[in-house]
């Protein structure tokens, strides 16, 4: 009680700061938002903590149970810890004792960014993927200008050459949200997350060289269907490795590094692409109407569709350095289940063993049964427990060296998949249930049904912002131009979408993935409705021969061109630190270990497949509207997005992957409910009609506990 009117108090006490010190206030309480909120072990009897402990040390016996007793008095009373390590707690007697490494680490991974120097080589790996990804996408873009070398001419019979621009560009996407997508999950289940990288690191070199000695569009359409398949097999692994190994504070900083070198690879592959232009000689060229004629054009498309072969390399190499996320070794009843290994991971992406052991503690309770760890404990007598004096949490040390006597092998029998060692072929087929078992509980579990919805609704809206209309085609946007001019434009493009990736680094998680999203889908809006107007005003290029061309494009250089240029970077700058790295986190951080790869296939299949029917209808859309109706098109989506994302998606900042469940099993009509009836009013009152002393609602975590506390016995049971 306390502590809750010390927190209701500080605004009080920061009302006479500065702004700087205010500001400092609002990040702490940003940052403490949630520390009651979500932990797994709050309200767990002390016999049935007893339990789970007693039943980890008979699976790990080379654990020693001392240590697993401190992480889970750690974990249970996580922010007593943090507070007692910075010496904010006087006169305590805690049931752990800390010495001075273990506090640091314990205040550092809340309030330091990179304060796990072992995940340096997860992220790195992780960033050579989004790099990949990246510079995949910008090939795409710039070998748009040199079609005619393998058959397709805009010039002349547009509708037919339009269709196939789109089919050709689109089917790296399309095959990625199926079969890719899907197909991460066997490759997950017999190659882990690092594997699934490696291999989808040779595929993208086949796909590359393919696509270089095309002859002509159909057969870079054969290459790019293979390259297409590896996108969306790392396209789920990536970002799952990186949350699964992050810490829970951090987590979407650390997924933030997916999309923040997404854009770098668009970025650099811009610059690659123009260095080639310049040195096949081709950037002041234009296709001269011949089809399949392989002059220096040809050689710039070879060079720019096979560069991705280099970072496709540097991704395997890495891959053989990367350590596998701990959590592919804690799935019940597969055949990687392997606890030994799990942990020496963790020790080595954690500062202290004390934060591994309780991160294996926290990881390991969200995959039992409350009823079940109590039967085996009485079952096996209470063999470990009877040792600790009536206190299973004292701090007393014990002796660990009869634990072999339970379980001689590494794990409990029932957690291992049946015959998934006897052969390849048992494998195999262990592998292909277990992948469709993983599907079927999103469509019939509220928790997951509720994360499928947020996080499906997220990758939708990515696509509908109209961001991928210049990442995907900004060189033949503005190919009226030149292909210098038009380089330099996507090359400016590509900087922006970068740079202003960064400001989302550490504020994901303060500010939070909600917030952000909400803030900044508006602001793109606005961006794109000026842009719109800013072409619709400006005159029309008259300066091509072609008389039949009839998309007109605004003509380079004038102040409406420029302006609507200025207009479609700032559009970009909103989306990067917003839309531009929440899809993905949010894809690979909702769902629970035993369905994460089919859940986040699923959200990731939806953004890559409308990814792929945007490029498919994009060059058709931009013939017809023109440039202008484009944007404007695309202006109003962002509206519909707004409107997705504020009634439907809830907050996960700050919460562990195995708390997430308890934000998810709530009903979406009720979340939907509170949006609409609480908090919209209370932003109308305060902000429109200007009644600034009204009384700010309670969160939606608060309102939550109230309800749940209300309701529980009708509604709040976990289904079964």
């Amino acid at each position: 009680m306390a502590e809750r009117q010390d927190r209701h108090s500080q605004p009080d006490q920061v009302r006479n700061a500065s702004l700087g010190q205010r500001f400092k206030a609002w990040i702490e309480k940003q940052i403490h938002a949630r520390d009651e909120f979500g932990n797994s072990l709050v309200g767990v009897s002390d016999l049935l903590l007893r339990a789970g402990i007693d039943s980890l040390c008979r699976e790990l016996p080379t654990l020693p149970r001392i240590e697993v007793e401190r992480a889970a008095e750690v974990a249970r009373n996580g922010r007593y810890y943090y507070l007692l390590s910075k010496g904010h707690v006087h006169n305590a007697s805690p049931v752990v004792i800390l010495d001075k490494a273990e506090k640091n680490a314990l205040v550092a991974e809340r309030e330091q960014l990179f304060s796990q120097r072992g995940m340096l080589v997860v992220i790195s790996t992780v960033s050579l993927a989004a790099f990949l990804q990246g510079h995949v996408q910008s090939s795409f873009n710039a070998g748009s200008l040199f079609v005619e070398t393998v058959g397709i001419y805009i010039k002349e019979h547009r509708t037919y050459a339009d269709w196939q621009l789109g089919g050709m560009n689109a089917i790296p996407f399309l095959t990625a949200a199926f079969p890719g997508a899907p197909l991460s999950l066997p490759a997950n289940y017999c190659l882990g997350r690092r594997g699934a990288l490696g291999l989808s690191a040779i595929l993208i070199i086949a796909s590359s060289l393919g696509s270089a000695f095309a002859k002509t569009w159909v057969q870079v359409l054969g290459a790019r269907i293979v390259g297409g398949i590896a996108m969306g097999i790392k396209a789920v692994s990536a970002p799952i490795l990186a949350s699964e190994t992050a810490v829970g504070y951090w987590r979407g900083s650390t997924v933030l590094a997916w999309q923040l070198w997404v854009a770098c690879g668009i970025m650099v592959g811009f610059v690659v692409n123009f260095a080639i232009s310049g040195a096949t000689d081709t950037l002041s060229s234009a296709p001269s109407g011949k089809l399949h004629q392989h002059d220096s054009r040809y050689r710039a498309f070879q060079w720019i569709l096979g560069a991705p072969a280099v970072p496709a390399l540097f991704l395997l190499i890495a891959v053989c350095f990367c350590y596998e996320s701990p959590r592919f070794y804690m799935r019940p009843n597969t055949p990687n289940y392997n606890l030994g290994r799990a942990f020496e991971i963790l020790r080595k992406v954690r500062q202290t063993d004390l934060q591994a052991t309780r991160d294996l503690f926290l990881i390991w309770w969200s995959t039992q049964d409350e009823d079940a760890l109590l039967q085996n404990s009485l079952q096996n007598g209470n063999h470990y427990s009877s040792q600790a004096n009536g206190n299973p949490l004292n701090g007393d040390v014990y002796n660990g060296g009869t634990h072999n006597e339970h379980h001689p092998t590494n794990g409990n029998p029932n957690h291992r998949a049946p015959d998934s060692g006897l052969s390849y072929a048992s494998r195999i087929l262990v592998v292909l249930r277990l992948s469709a078992e993983q599907f079927k509980p999103l469509f019939t579990k509220r928790s997951l049904r509720n994360a499928l919805w947020s996080s499906c609704t997220v990758a939708l809206a990515q696509q509908l912002c109209g961001i991928n209309v210049f990442a995907f085609y900004s060189n033949a946007m503005f190919s009226g131009y030149g292909v210098k001019t038009g380089m330099a434009y996507s090359l400016g493009f590509g900087a922006v979408n970068f740079v202003f990736a960064l400001p989302a680094m550490r504020s994901i998680d303060i500010i939070g993935r909600r917030r952000w999203l909400l803030s900044t889908l508006p602001i793109m809006s606005c961006f794109l409705m000026a842009a719109t107007i800013a072409y619709a005003v400006a005159p029309s290029d008259k300066s091509t021969t072609d008389t039949s061309d009839e998309e007109n494009k605004p003509q380079a250089g004038t102040s409406q061109a420029i302006a609507g240029i200025i207009f479609i970077y700032l559009f970009a700058a909103a989306y990067s630190p917003g839309l531009g790295p929440i899809p993905f986190t949010l894809a690979s951080e909702s769902f629970p270990l035993q369905n994460r790869e089919a859940g986040a296939s699923v959200a990731i299949a939806i953004n890559l497949c409308f990814a792929g029917l945007l490029t498919i209808l994009i060059p058709r859309i931009n013939a017809v509207f023109k440039m202008a109706g484009t944007l404007g098109f695309f202006a109003g989506l962002n509206v519909v997005a707004f409107v997705l994302i504020y009634l439907f998606v809830e907050e996960t900042k700050q919460l562990t992957l195995e708390e997430l469940e308890q934000i998810f099993n709530n009903p979406k009509r009720r979340f939907a409910s509170y949006q609409l009836n609480t908090r919209l009013p209370f932003f109308l009152k305060k902000y429109l009609f200007f009644q600034w002393h009204i009384e700010r609602p309670s969160n939606y975590d608060e309102y939550v506990l109230r309800d749940r506390q209300e309701n529980e016995p009708e509604d709040w049971q976990f289904p079964n």
